[in-house]
Parts: structure tokens; C-alpha cells; sequence
């Protein structure tokens, strides 16, 4: 694999599997935690209570296995599939939500007052074009049989700066509502 491919490819697997590990861990992290996801599950989806539970425990399942779907080779390309598909799912659910005019905070990455909008669709964005990058990628002939090996081929200082700029990139984008926030709050 070419050089820069691969340290686009290692940039993508890292940012998508890091944004949904602290996504997941957020969710995860306690009881409180939990139950909030789960209200804002529900004002979000406006699904029957009955539903809301299962949902919102598949959809924190989901993104709990995306990373280490991303960190063994032969399972990157389903790893950026489930990636894609729950970024299709919130975009249209945070879509659903504004065309309503609700206002429903947003717990992404936890506690969090800011209610979903333009910021969020902007950020899952940018995360489809990384997941499906990463995609199209792992498919290519050029990867298949080495996306294993491709963190690797980076060297340690290679794979130290993707994986700094992975997470520098991922702590931005999880802060992504708080700072379209600090834009869009009236006082």
C-alpha cells in the first residue's frame, strides 16, 4: 500500500473507532449516564416506551463494537458498515428532530445541555466521509489481505502521529455541539 494511503486509511480506522469507543463509554459509564441516554432516545425518536429501552441498548451496543471491529483486519470493513450505518441513523433522526422544532439535547458523548442541530449533522459529516473513505479503502485490493498489517507498516513514529492526530480529531468533533453552541445561544 502506498504510504499516504495507508496513513489515510490508519487516520480514518483510528478517528471512527475512537469517536465511537468515548461515544459508547459515555453512554456506559454509569447508571445516570444510561438513563439520560435513554430520555434523550426517546425525545429524539419519539418512540413508544417500549421500544426506547431496546433501541437504545442496541444502539449503545452497536457503538461499542465498532472499534474493535476497526482494530482486527479481517473485520474493518464491517466496523466502518455499522459505523455508517448509525451515523445514518442519528443524521435522520437529528434531521427528524429539527423539521419538528425539537429541541432535545443531544447525548452523544454524555451530559450534555446543547440540543441537537446544524453542529451535530456538520460533525456526523465529517465522520461519513472518514467511515466511508476508511470503507472504500479496506475494500480496495490494495488492503485487502493487509488492513491488519497496515498500522504497523506506518512504524512507531508513523502510527504515533496518525494516532495523535486520530485523537485530536475525534476530542474536536465530540465537542462539536458545545462549540456550535457557544455560536448559536442566545443569551
Amino acid at each position: 500500500m502506498r504510504t499516504s494511503v495507508a496513513y489515510l486509511f490508519a487516520f480514518c480506522r483510528l478517528l471512527t473507532g475512537i469517536v465511537f469507543l468515548m461515544s459508547a463509554v459515555s453512554k456506559l459509564r454509569g447508571r445516570t449516564a444510561y438513563e439520560e441516554f435513554t430520555a434523550a432516545t426517546r425525545a429524539l425518536t419519539l418512540l413508544p416506551a417500549r421500544r426506547v429501552r431496546p433501541v437504545a441498548a442496541l444502539v449503545a451496543a452497536a457503538e461499542a463494537a465498532v472499534a474493535p471491529l476497526l482494530a482486527w483486519g479481517p473485520t474493518v470493513l464491517a466496523g466502518f458498515c455499522v459505523a455508517l450505518g448509525l451515523l445514518a441513523a442519528f443524521s435522520v433522526a437529528i434531521l427528524v428532530a429539527l423539521r419538528r422544532g425539537r429541541r432535545v439535547p443531544c447525548r452523544c458523548f454524555g451530559a450534555s445541555a446543547v440540543p441537537v442541530g446544524p453542529g451535530h449533522l456538520a460533525r456526523n459529516a465529517v465522520l461519513v466521509v472518514a467511515a466511508a473513505a476508511g470503507a472504500v479503502l479496506s475494500a480496495t485490493e490494495a488492503v485487502v489481505g493487509g488492513s491488519g498489517a497496515v498500522l504497523t507498516d506506518l512504524g512507531p513514529a508513523g502510527l504515533a502521529a496518525v494516532a495523535l492526530a486520530a485523537g485530536a480529531t475525534a476530542v474536536l468533533l465530540s465537542a462539536t455541539g458545545e462549540i456550535a453552541g457557544l455560536f448559536t445561544s442566545t443569551p
